[in-house]
């Protein structure tokens, strides 16, 4: 049986499925629209940070969401969103659908198998935190997957995952969030560009 920990954390990354939404307005409606319908959302959750943050306002439902860290700063939200308007804007299309479900499906498998079966916390010395090792691998693992099914680029997909995880898993006090979108699909971004004059 879960611990409430990890039941919290699914909770949390829950909230980041909308980037299959994200991927499926894309898709459908194209780059401008989704791009439209982010800065709706980032222009929402703004005003409800300034709501939380500035005055001191409690709004239900959301208030559970957050980590005791983010009690007087921006959630983490806020990030996701700056991510993907960021990939989206930036890099190719599958490039930025597999930047912004690495940052949603990687996250979500890292938290959930390392909070529940994390056991070997190697990253102490080097990343200066308990991050564990069988999160880090699940959410490579996830990522390469994700990367394969949307770019069918082994090379480009092992690139991303490969950035994606050690962004995750090196990253302390910057929102994985925002540097998850940015780093990962840049590096596919410049690996496609690499491959096609190689």
């Amino acid at each position: 049986m879960l611990s409430r920990e990890p039941v919290f954390e699914i909770l949390r990354k829950s909230v980041h499925l909308v980037s299959i939404f994200i991927v499926l307005i894309y898709e459908f409606f194209g780059k401008d629209a989704i791009l439209w319908v982010l800065m709706v959302f980032l222009v929402t959750v703004l005003f409800l940070e300034y709501l939380r943050l500035e005055k001191g306002m409690r709004i239900p439902f959301f208030y559970m969401m957050y980590r005791e860290e983010e009690a007087n700063r921006p959630g983490g939200h806020i990030y996701f969103a700056l991510g993907a308007i960021a990939a989206i804007s930036l890099f190719s299309r599958e490039i930025a659908y597999a930047a912004v479900l690495m940052t949603t499906f990687g996250d979500l498998v890292a938290a959930l198998i390392g909070k529940s079966y994390g056991k070997r916390r190697i990253f102490r010395e080097t990343f200066k935190n308990d991050k564990s090792l069988e999160g880090s691998v699940s959410e490579f693992i996830t990522d390469l997957l994700v990367g394969l099914v949307i770019t069918g680029n082994p090379i480009v997909s092992l690139v991303m995952a490969f950035i994606a995880t050690l962004t995750e898993t090196a990253v302390n006090r910057i929102d994985d969030n925002l540097v998850i979108p940015v780093f990962s699909g840049f590096s596919g971004q410049m690996t496609l560009f690499l491959l096609a004059y190689l």
